[in-house]
């Protein structure tokens, strides 16, 4: 069995959610007996060279190099790339494509698979499908509209482009059928969540079928490296992991805290430099001790070893959220905010979520005694789902889409 991965992005360029998720979804379905190519973009600009081979992971990863005006600002259609990703293909000859993201690409991906005769698996990791901002997580001006409705989209997507109202709409006109038309051509669709599941049925639309299949714990987590219960005495630490930028609440975060005996720590890097001196400074003005880890991988300590309380205060409308697993697979519990996938976090044993608004009195709550921690923390699994599962659900998938007419 051969499969070829299209992603916007591979390790180890990038390790970022998605990427994280297709390296390890490799891994497992290598063991599994499937070989495994990617064909990926790059972050970096074209110099003069289209085409990268690399290997990662006993992976064969083929990184295409973007020029500019192939950006997602400069269009949703990408003729020099789509021959490209042609002409791969048809040297790698596999039997199955898994489409994780083709917006690096632009519109036409699964055109051309069709064209070749190649079945395709797609997973809507993000929700770029139904928002060019990937995340549905508009300017303060701006509200996200529900269902097919595109009335702010066009003042929204124009902050950024500045074209004028008239002439976005219409390009997102453009955008949505082109999307429609490419979706329909995926052989089936899976997404990691209901809530990205029902985005994409309601937002697109879309009306076939979407496997939710959950990602899972990355690794399984031995039991040596479960964080430790907060000893009497000890300082109360909290933390959030993962890429630390205002998307992802660590504003309010630092809020909440305010008060609260404890330590904050924050692991991951600060995308914009500026962002992590203002952090710094609410934290030093509110008397917050915060210790910060900086970027970790996934062969280093993990930072949920260190936490008492692990914070997800995510405003995005989160399609997933690995770092909830992460922490639950370390024995830590989990506070999150109510957004996207999020939400249904609160079915688990050991989480909690909330809207951000009552993100403080929730924190303050758990942190001002040691009781409602030491319950939540009970509550906790013994062990998480992992990958495994995840690869043998779509291992199965292209057994049976390899063997059907083309």
């Amino acid at each position: 069995m051969k499969v070829v991965f299209l992603t916007s992005n591979y390790p180890p360029e990038v390790w970022a959610g998605t990427e994280q998720v297709v390296a390890a979804l490799a891994r497992e379905l290598r063991q599994l007996g499937a070989e495994v190519a990617a064909i990926t973009s790059s972050d970096v600009v074209h110099s003069g060279q289209d085409l990268a081979r690399e290997q990662f992971e006993g992976v064969h990863v083929h990184r295409l190099f973007k020029k500019l005006g192939e950006w997602d600002h400069d269009g949703f259609v990408r003729p020099r790339l789509l021959a490209l990703v042609r002409e791969l293909l048809q040297e790698l000859r596999p039997d199955v494509v898994h489409v994780h993201s083709f917006a690096a690409f632009g519109v036409g991906c699964l055109q051309v698979c069709r064209e070749l005769g190649l079945p395709v698996v797609l997973t809507f990791h993000d929700l770029w499908v139904t928002c060019a901002r990937y995340f549905r997580l508009p300017p303060p001006q701006f509200v996200c509209p529900t269902g097919t409705d595109r009335g702010p989209c066009a003042g929204c997507i124009d902050d950024a482009l500045h074209l004028g109202t008239t002439a976005v709409a219409r390009l997102l006109e453009q955008r949505d059928a082109a999307l429609r038309a490419e979706v329909a051509l995926a052989s089936t669709c899976t997404a990691p969540s209901a809530t990205a599941a029902r985005f994409v049925r309601e937002c697109l639309p879309y009306d076939g079928m979407i496997h939710v299949v959950p990602h899972g714990v990355l690794r399984a987590v031995p039991a040596p490296d479960r964080a430790p219960a907060k000893h009497p005495g000890e300082v109360l630490r909290i933390g959030t992991f993962g890429s630390l930028v205002a998307e992802k609440g660590v504003r309010e975060l630092v809020l909440a805290v305010a008060g609260l005996p404890c330590e904050l720590h924050l692991a991951g890097r600060f995308v914009e430099a500026a962002f992590g001196e203002e952090i710094r400074a609410m934290a030093a003005r509110q008397g917050t001790k915060l210790v910060e880890r900086g970027r970790y991988a996934p062969q280093d300590r993990h930072p949920a070893r260190d936490l008492h309380l692990a914070v997800f205060p995510s405003k995005c409308q989160e399609t997933y959220g690995l770092v909830v697993d992460e922490a639950l697979a370390h024995g830590v519990p989990v506070v999150v905010s109510d957004q996207g996938a999020l939400i249904e976090r609160a079915a688990l044993p050991g989480v909690i979520a909330t809207p951000l608004a009552q993100l403080r009195a929730v924190l303050h709550d758990l942190g001002r005694s040691p009781g409602p921690l030491a319950a939540l923390r009970a509550r906790v699994p013994a062990s998480m789902p992992t990958i495994a599962a995840s690869a043998a659900f779509h291992f199965d998938l292209y057994r049976d889409l390899s063997v059907k007419p083309r």
